[in-house]
């Protein structure tokens, strides 16, 4: 099933155990597993530690080169320089783009929704989970906000009119 994470392990001598299958897979294997639909986490057989992302930049690098191409060479330069809190808001504006991409393989690339851009900002709001609601402001707040923008529209309609006189 596509939707199950296959758990791999990954032993010193570098080959590739899976436990889904009981068997050792090859690189081309696990990128005939991902390119089905299933997702793969790889582990060190000793420490455990994920190396999943390690995994799936190499397979890019080593057996899809154009792929990089996704990625402008001034922004690797950038990556590579950037401190703790660019590498924060690039993760989490790759990771709000995984949204869009979702958004794409549920409704198509060639849906009508795509013209409306609306539809892509509900996905993108979509994908956010608030963490709390913002408090409500006071109801004397709100009575000043309302009188301030009567005013405002007062002052528009009085620069409008005299706009119009000849």
């Amino acid at each position: 099933m596509a939707d199950e994470v296959i758990q791999i392990k990954r032993y010193p001598n570098r080959r590739f155990y899976s436990r889904d299958a009981s068997k050792y897979v090859t690189i081309q294997e696990l990128e005939d597993l991902i390119r089905q639909g299933h997702t793969i986490e790889v582990s060190d057989s000793q420490t455990g530690e994920s190396l999943t992302r390690a995994v799936l930049t190499q397979l890019i690098l080593d057996r899809q080169p154009d792929k990089i191409s996704v990625f402008p060479v001034d922004m690797l330069h950038s990556i590579v320089r950037s401190n703790e809190m660019v590498t924060d808001f690039l993760r989490d504006y790759f990771q709000q783009s995984l949204t869009y991409l979702e958004y794409l393989k549920r409704h198509g690339a060639s849906g009508q929704n795509l013209a409306n851009p609306m539809h892509w900002v509900k996905a993108w709001m979509d994908g956010f989970k608030p963490a709390t609601q913002p408090p409500a402001p006071p109801a004397d707040e709100k009575v000043e906000l309302s009188k301030r923008l009567e005013e405002l529209a007062e002052r528009i309609r009085q620069l409008e009119a005299k706009e119009r006189v000849p």
